[in-house]
């Protein structure tokens, strides 16, 4: 429980006055094996909203309303990553004038075109899943697919430097959280496909192509940066999410 209200506080706006954070990282790495359940409880806000606001509105409104609260909740937090990552690995050629972008508060050219490109991505995925179920599925399991590519893409590589917060997590993130993280989310799919099993091939395959899709990232920055960081983590989560979106979407273009 402990685990879980730590990544609950960590990942969402959600007032946890009594959740603490040691300066050495480990309470943070540790709560990372409940990243996927916090995902989760945000993708569960975003389903009911949308199973509140589908009678009253086309899809389109619904989409945005859901993207919107996503962000407050989450403090933009992954949105800063994506940005400053690509700010970093794209706008720029060498390894210390990627970190220097990076950390520049102000977004850049290659920063504000990936929000851009990856949330109209988001957006047009979510708007053609107008059924009743699958449109609130899709928004249940894909904060869940982010937050599992934070602690995959993060379990395989080591950080790029020693400071920061992400530094920091990413040292003491081991093999044993992962395998917690993956555990819960395959259960929680589990759950969902017994209940809804016509779904079980789009969450899975969804789930499996976010994962992929942040491994080659954190390589591909891992080559260019000699390893990871926050922001690259928090570009996994929002790729991953993207990603998520276009196997789920995929996935039901082969049952329907």
């Amino acid at each position: 429980m402990k685990s879980y209200l730590r990544a609950l506080s960590f990942l969402t706006v959600i007032p946890l006055p009594h959740v603490q954070f040691g300066s050495d990282g480990k309470e943070l790495s540790t709560s990372a094996s409940c990243f996927p359940l916090a995902g989760a409880t945000l993708g569960l806000v975003l389903a009911v909203l949308a199973l509140a606001l589908m009678p009253l509105f086309p899809a389109a409104p619904v989409v945005i309303i859901a993207l919107i609260l996503s962000f407050l909740l989450t403090r933009g937090l992954h949105f800063d990553g994506l940005a400053d990552t690509a700010d970093g690995l794209i706008g720029t050629t060498s390894r210390e004038k990627a970190f220097k972008a990076m950390e520049d508060s102000a977004i850049g050219v290659m920063g504000a075109a990936a929000l851009f490109f990856v949330y109209l991505l988001k957006f047009t995925v979510l708007v053609e899943l107008k059924n009743s179920y699958f449109l609130p599925a899709a928004l249940f399991f894909m904060p869940l697919a982010g937050r599992w590519a934070i602690v995959y893409s993060g379990a395989w590589f080591a950080p790029a430097r020693n400071r920061g917060l992400g530094d920091l997590f990413l040292r003491e993130l081991r093999w044993p959280v992962l395998l917690k993280a993956s555990s819960g989310a395959l259960i929680l799919i589990g759950l969902f496909s017994w209940w809804q099993p016509g779904l079980l091939l789009p969450i899975l395959g969804g789930c499996l192509l976010a994962l992929a899709v942040a491994h080659l990232l954190a390589f591909y920055a891992s080559r260019r940066l000699g390893g990871l960081n926050g922001d690259i983590l928090g570009a996994a989560s929002e790729i991953g999410e993207m990603f998520f979106l276009t196997g789920f979407y995929l996935g039901l273009t082969q049952i329907l």
